[in-house]
C-alpha cells in the first residue's frame, strides 16, 4: 500500500512539474542587468497572461505553477518582484509569503497578491505583501499593479511618513531611521499628514494615534477616503482595546 501511494505521488509530482514546462517563460534568457518578475500561479491560462503583460512592462518573466516550485525559485533566481495566487498546490500561498519573509534570501522582495478575497486583504499585508489585487480582475488593473510594482522597484529612496505630535519623539524616530536609502517627512497632526500624502506617495508611514486634532484611527480611515493605504506601523504607547486592534 505504501508502495502504491509512494508511486502514486511520484507519477502526480512528474505531471506537475511538466506542467511547469507548458509555460515558455524567460529563465533561459536572463542576462546582467535584466529585470525579473516571478508569477507563482497555478492556473496555466492566466499565468500566460500575466507572463505578456510582466513582458509589456519591461521585465524578464519566471513562471512556477507551485508553491514549493515557487519558493524554489524565488530562493535560486531572486527575482526584482513577485505576484503570488494564494490557491496553490504543494504549498499555499499564505504558507509560502511566510516562508518568503522569514528567508534572508528574498524576504526583501515584494509580493503582490494577485487573488485572496476582500477579508483575507489584511491578511496579506499582514504578512508583508506590497500590495493585494482580488480576482477576477481585468487586464487594465493588472498592468495598472505591475506598474506599482516597477515604479517601487525603480525609485532608489523609498519615502516614510511620520505622524507623531510631540517634537522630540518626531526628532527620535526620524535620528533612529536616518535619511539614507529612506527620506522621511515628518508632521505633527493628521491634517499635515493628509496634505503630504496628497503631495506625493509614501511607500510607509508611522502613526502615533494621540495626534491633537484626530485620532489616528480617524486618520487611517480619512487616509482610505483619499484612496491613499500605504502600509501603517502603529507606534504608540497607549494600550489598544480589541476594537481598535
Amino acid at each position: 500500500m505504501h508502495a502504491l501511494r509512494a508511486e502514486v505521488e511520484s507519477a502526480v509530482q512528474d505531471v506537475e512539474l511538466a506542467r511547469e514546462e507548458e509555460v515558455e517563460d524567460d529563465r533561459r534568457n536572463i542576462e546582467a542587468g535584466d529585470r525579473t518578475l516571478l508569477v507563482i500561479e497555478d492556473d496555466i491560462v492566466f499565468a500566460r497572461i500575466l507572463l505578456g503583460l510582466v513582458r509589456e512592462k519591461g521585465f524578464k518573466g519566471l513562471v512556477a505553477l507551485r508553491g514549493d516550485t515557487g519558493l524554489a525559485m524565488a530562493r535560486q533566481y531572486r527575482p526584482d518582484a513577485i505576484t503570488l495566487d494564494i490557491g496553490l498546490p504543494v504549498i499555499d500561498g499564505w504558507n509560502l509569503l511566510d516562508r518568503l519573509k522569514h528567508d534572508g534570501r528574498t524576504r526583501h522582495i515584494p509580493v503582490h497578491i494577485i487573488s485572496a478575497s476582500e477579508e483575507e486583504r489584511s491578511r496579506g499585508l499582514k504578512l508583508g505583501a506590497l500590495a493585494v489585487l482580488q480576482k477576477p480582475v481585468t487586464r487594465e488593473a493588472l498592468g495598472e499593479a505591475l506598474g506599482r510594482v516597477k515604479g517601487f522597484i525603480e525609485r532608489p529612496v523609498k519615502n516614510l511618513l511620520v505622524v507623531e505630535d510631540d517634537a522630540r519623539q518626531r526628532e527620535s524616530i526620524v535620528h533612529l531611521i536616518g535619511n539614507g536609502d529612506v527620506k522621511t517627512t515628518a508632521v505633527g497632526s493628521g491634517h499635515e499628514a493628509l496634505s503630504a500624502l496628497s503631495e506625493k506617495y509614501f511607500d510607509c508611514v508611522v502613526l502615533d494615534l494621540g495626534l491633537p486634532d484626530m485620532t489616528g484611527l480617524q486618520l487611517i480611515d480619512a487616509m482610505k477616503a483619499q484612496g491613499q493605504t500605504p502600509p501603517i506601523i502603529v507606534y504608540t504607547g497607549q494600550a489598544l482595546t480589541e476594537e481598535q486592534e
